[in-house]
């Protein structure tokens, strides 16, 4: 950069704050400082099975019970939310926090029985349960034992 009469004067009344969180933002924005649409991921959530059914939790810190859907449709379990925005006296100097409306989908395999959903939320986190259908969880079949002289009911052991 050459340094000009402008460019001195220009760098005497900058704000030496802009540069920190330019920098700030190229460090730790979802898309490396690049211009263009910032992909955030909002609501992360981890999903696993048992036997009997498959779990889902969902981080929601921050909001509130009544902010926060779950339903089902076509094989689709719909998780919406908003985080309001917190008013403030002040200006903002600078925010990484999501504030807005989210939803957040999954597929349903036809295993899950969507009328036996349960949601639960605790600590900030959004506990989802599934039910697996009667059909889809594992079941102990009874094995019959036979010899030349007796026969025998085994019943199966948990």
């Amino acid at each position: 950069m050459l340094t000009t009469l402008p460019n001195r004067v220009s760098a005497l009344f900058a704000d030496p704050f802009n540069t920190v969180f330019r920098n700030i933002d190229r460090e730790f924005s979802p898309n490396g400082g690049v211009n263009g649409p910032i992909q955030r991921k909002v609501a992360p959530l981890s999903m696993w099975g048992d036997a009997d059914a498959v779990h889902i939790e969902m981080d929601v810190p921050g909001i509130a019970l009544a902010d926060l859907s779950v339903s089902v449709e076509n094989g689709l379990l719909m998780i919406r939310g908003r985080r309001r925005a917190i008013e403030r006296q002040s200006e903002t100097i600078h925010e990484e926090r999501f504030f807005g409306e989210f939803e957040r989908n999954v597929s349903l395999n036809d295993r899950v029985d969507p009328s036996t959903i349960e949601a639960t939320l605790q600590d900030g986190v959004l506990h989802i349960k599934l039910s697996k259908k009667r059909e889809a969880q594992r079941q102990q079949v009874t094995i019959n034992y036979r010899d030349n002289a007796h026969e025998k009911l085994v019943e199966p052991t948990a």
